[in-house]
Parts: structure tokens; C-alpha cells; sequence
């Protein structure tokens, strides 16, 4: 296999490409036409199990922890002063962006009003990113040994879940560590999006603070495949293997431990790299050996390049996009130019269809703007 410092732009083709694809999903699930009009595949499991968009985030996490191993490589991998303060700044960043685009654009033209700060959410995607990146990175460069980190990720795998049934259990009530997230958090600072027996909203996140320490094995791991990655050949067989145990694994604890993305336990965290593993050995072999990534690969490598950047843009664009209002003479009223997008491919094809058009045209938008960066190998790194 190539140096990942002599590919294509001074990157790794396969890593580029899984994390391009990753972001364009993490995309598509999260901006449907409507949410009224979802196919099962594209929305997440109400509780316990993994539907293909489940898989998204885990993704995310693992190929951040892969990055990391690259990304570090110049300072030989170790845990200095200087390394400590570049990954606090960097999951500083992150989060801060995170909380800046979550009230953005800070004026609700719509309402006439300015946004509120005090319920505003602290966790979510990109602070879950910032945490796992910054702790991920810390463990992996101070423990330096495979055997080690994968010796920590596990007994952190293990005691997250100790912690989940020592302490409650695993429902959306019996949850420890939405007692945690209101504690330290605040209430009115969680996600409201879930819905107890009796139908109520509830204040849980599923981004919350105890699970980061499950979706933290994921970056590890990541970590871990890519130190097999640089062993060649033999390398990737050993991540495909253990990356086939992980999923084998998984699926022997889900009777026990239930694969489960909101509390982030155990054996989703193991489940989602198993798989993620084997798909980056896959495709490590069809593009990093001769960079024949074709033309479908490119079109992934053009986000992986920038997927923070990506992802950040577009959110930005379906918020100022929500400020906006056009006129539907079907329904005599003003509606966001998305939804009207959505209802003129809805009335062409399906519902669900016109959703899922109306989701991949905001991601061939998204692509559209970093494409150049691609080209002028601009890479925005948060």
C-alpha cells in the first residue's frame, strides 16, 4: 500500500472516499424534503437496532480516530506539550463552531425576534465530534501501543456499560446518564426530540455526556485500523479479521447488551466499527494500491477532503434557506423555499421519493461548492 504522505494530494484515496461518503449521508438523512415522508432506511431505529443510517455517525468517529493516526504521524505519534495543546485547540474549535451554527443566524426573521441563548443545546453532533476527538487522540497518542489502546477502548466499552446497568438501565427512563446530562447540563440545554410512553417529550440527548465515552472506543479504533493499514497486505487482513470479530461479537452480546445508537452502548460502538472496518478494507484495496478510485470515488473524495467543512455548509444553507418564504397557491400560504422544492417532486414522483430527491439535491449542492476547493487543493480543516 502507498505512504499515506505520497497519495493523491498527500492523502489516503480509500480514507477520503469512506469519509466523503459518510459525510454526503450524514447529509442526505439529516435534510429530507419532509420528515413526514422518510423511507425506513433513511431514518434512525426508534430505540434499540441499526438501520443503514445508524451507521452514519459511528462512521464519522471511526475514520476521525483513523485520521488521527495520519494526521500525527510528523510528530512521531507521541503525546508532548505541543500535541496536547494542538488537539485541545482543534476539539475547542470544533465545539465552538457547533454551538455557533446551532442558533445561526441568531435572528428569527420569521418571528421577528433574536434567538435565545438559554436553551441553547450544548451536545450534539459536532461537540460529540470535539469530545471524542480530543479524549480519542489524547488516550491513543499517550498509550502509543496497539495492545494498549485496544485494552483501554475495550475496559471503557465495558465500564460504560457496567455504569449502565449498575445504575439503571438501558431505556429511554431508566437511562443513567440523562440524570447525568440534566445535573451537569441543564434541562432546557438537552435535545426534547424523544417521546416517553405516554407521549410526552422528554429531555434526553443522545449526544449526551456518558455515552461520548462508548462513541470514544469508536474513534480508538479507528485509530487501531489504521496502524494495521500501514502494515501492508498483511496489515489490512489483520484489521479485516478483527473487524469480522467485532461484528460476530456484537451480535453475541445484542441479547445482553442491545446494539442501540441513542445510549451509544457497547456493542452498537463494536457492531458500527466491525463494519466500518471491513468496508474501509474493501475499499482500500479497489483504490489505494493504483489510486483507481474512478469516477464514483471522486465524486466521495471531493467531500472527504473537506468534510467538516461540508457538513457545517450545509447546515448553514437549510437554515438560511428556513428564513426564507415563496408562495404555494395550493395551500394559499407562505412556505420555505425547501418545502416547496420538496412538494414539486413530491407532485412529480411520490412523497418519499420527492423527499429523498429534495435531500440529494442539497447534497449535490454542497459538492457543487467544494469542489473547487478540491480542485485548488483548499482543505478547511476546523
Amino acid at each position: 500500500m502507498p505512504d499515506a504522505t505520497t497519495t493523491h494530494f498527500g492523502r489516503l484515496p480509500s480514507l477520503d472516499i469512506l469519509r466523503g461518503a459518510t459525510v454526503a449521508m450524514m447529509i442526505l438523512v439529516n435534510n429530507p424534503g419532509s420528515w413526514s415522508s422518510v423511507f425506513g432506511c433513511l431514518s434512525h431505529s426508534a430505540w434499540d437496532g441499526c438501520t443503514p443510517t445508524d451507521l452514519v455517525f459511528p462512521f464519522f468517529l471511526f475514520i476521525v480516530g483513523a485520521s488521527i493516526r495520519f494526521a500525527f504521524r510528523r510528530y512521531d505519534w507521541r503525546l508532548t506539550r505541543r500535541t496536547a495543546a494542538r488537539i485541545l485547540r482543534r476539539g475547542a474549535a470544533i465545539w465552538i463552531v457547533g454551538i455557533a451554527i446551532s442558533k445561526f443566524p441568531y435572528y428569527d426573521f420569521i418571528a421577528g425576534e433574536w434567538s435565545s441563548w438559554h436553551d441553547v443545546r450544548i451536545m450534539g453532533v459536532l461537540p460529540r465530534i470535539a469530545l471524542c476527538y480530543s479524549i480519542g487522540a489524547l488516550l491513543c497518542l499517550g498509550l502509543r501501543s496497539g495492545r494498549r489502546i485496544a485494552l483501554a477502548a475495550l475496559l471503557l466499552a465495558a465500564a460504560y456499560q457496567t455504569l449502565v446497568y449498575a445504575l439503571g438501565d438501558a431505556t429511554l427512563e431508566g437511562y443513567f446518564g440523562s440524570a447525568l446530562d440534566n445535573a451537569l447540563l441543564g434541562e432546557s440545554h438537552l435535545y426534547h426530540g424523544y417521546r416517553d410512553a405516554a407521549g410526552a417529550r422528554v429531555a434526553f440527548d443522545p449526544e449526551g455526556l456518558a455515552g461520548t465515552m462508548t462513541a470514544t472506543v469508536n474513534v480508538m479504533l479507528g485509530y487501531l485500523a489504521a496502524m494495521c493499514m500501514a502494515g501492508g497486505s498483511d496489515g489490512r487482513l489483520r484489521m479485516a479479521a478483527w473487524g469480522g470479530t467485532a461484528i460476530v461479537a456484537a451480535l453475541a452480546l445484542n441479547g445482553a447488551i442491545p446494539i442501540n445508537k441513542p445510549i451509544w452502548s457497547a456493542s452498537y460502538a463494536l457492531y458500527t466499527c466491525g463494519i466500518a472496518v471491513v468496508l474501509w478494507y474493501w475499499v482500500s484495496r479497489l483504490t489505494d494500491r493504483d489510486e483507481g478510485a474512478g469516477r464514483v470515488g471522486n465524486i466521495f473524495r471531493v467531500f472527504g477532503s473537506n468534510a467538516l467543512f461540508a457538513y457545517v455548509l450545509s447546515t448553514l444553507i437549510v437554515k438560511i434557506v428556513a428564513q426564507m418564504r415563496v408562495w404555494n397557491g395550493a395551500h394559499d400560504a407562505l412556505v420555505s423555499p425547501y418545502s416547496r422544492w420538496w412538494e414539486m417532486l413530491a407532485a412529480a414522483t411520490t412523497p418519499r421519493i420527492g423527499s429523498l430527491l429534495a435531500a440529494l439535491s442539497l447534497v449535490a449542492l454542497c459538492w457543487a461548492v467544494t469542489w473547487p476547493l478540491y480542485k485548488k487543493r483548499i482543505f478547511i480543516k476546523l
